[in-house]
């Protein structure tokens, strides 16, 4: 069971990792995919889940696009490549420290 849920963390934290490439490749369609896959005001519990699902998997690298979204073309991808190391950084220290939590349920347990 531990197993499955860090393989559910690997997988939830890898998803925003290649949307953020997305993102960087092709902007535009990638936000208007995004935008398309969600309900802009929910008002049932699919839509709710729908929406929480969305930004459960794409929904950092999709608040980065919004972030540099005024910004330039050419100057976008630098800006998405500053957000997507630092993306990367935090992703690895979240994963370490829920693994640790997660070895230590299961040492002790």
């Amino acid at each position: 069971m531990i197993e499955l849920i860090r393989i559910g963390l690997v997988m939830i934290l890898t998803c925003q990792g290649s949307y953020f490439i997305l993102l960087i490749l092709l902007y535009g369609t990638m936000m208007h995919w995004y935008e398309w896959g969600t309900f802009p005001k929910p008002s049932n519990i699919f839509e709710k889940t729908v929406n929480f699902l969305t930004a459960l998997v794409f929904g950092v690298a999709y608040w980065a696009g919004l972030k540099v979204k005024k910004q330039k073309w050419f100057i976008r991808p630098l800006y998405l490549l500053g957000y997507l190391f630092i993306y990367i950084i935090l992703a690895i220290i979240t994963y370490k420290l829920l693994n640790s939590i997660l070895t230590y349920i299961e040492m002790n347990i």
